[in-house]
């Protein structure tokens, strides 16, 4: 351990080291795009031999949490994704037999999504190894740490669901 309670970098990271960089006022964005592309990369890997990708079982987990029957739109909007992006993924997904696209009763332009029984037995298969891979990736981390680390996470979710400062009429300032 070095500087505090940080791990020493080793390898290719230990070549990158953000706080000593030309750009201040980027370490948070740099970690959490980093630890974002490694995680990623981590659970692709792990999913392989199964056949399931992040991209086609993130809008299965999200399906699995929302009420049955969830639109389209609805889950676009929850996934904060593109429409026609995600009927692409829809397809793939249905022509496994995983998803099922019923018309809407009351919008006959609208569908809303059920997940089969193949599809909630792959989402159980998803969700072991997406578990196995957190486990393994805060190891060391003790139960009290990784509540607050989540409930810091969720902070920024938060923040990050509000409108650009820029956008806001007094430049940001809390009201």
């Amino acid at each position: 351990m070095t500087d505090g309670n940080r791990p020493q970098a080793t390898g290719l990271r230990a070549l990158l080291n953000i706080d000593e960089s030309p750009f201040p006022g980027m370490s948070v964005t740099f970690r959490v795009m980093r630890l974002g592309a490694v995680w990623r990369t981590r659970l692709e890997r792990e999913l392989k031999p199964t056949g399931m990708t992040v991209a086609g079982f993130r809008p299965m987990v999200y399906l699995m949490m929302m009420q049955e029957g969830t639109s389209q739109r609805e889950l676009a909007a929850a996934l904060d994704t593109d429409t026609s992006a995600l009927v692409r993924v829809l397809d793939l997904l249905e022509a496994a037999g995983l998803v099922e696209r019923r018309p809407d009763s009351v919008d006959r332009r609208a569908n809303n999504l059920f997940i089969t029984d193949a599809g909630r037995r792959k989402c159980r298969a998803f969700h072991e190894i997406a578990a196995r891979v957190e486990a393994e990736l805060t190891e060391g981390l003790p139960a009290g740490e990784i509540v607050e680390l989540v409930a810091r996470l969720e902070h920024v979710l938060a923040n990050a669901a509000r409108p650009p400062a820029a956008n806001m009429p007094d430049g940001g300032e809390a009201a």
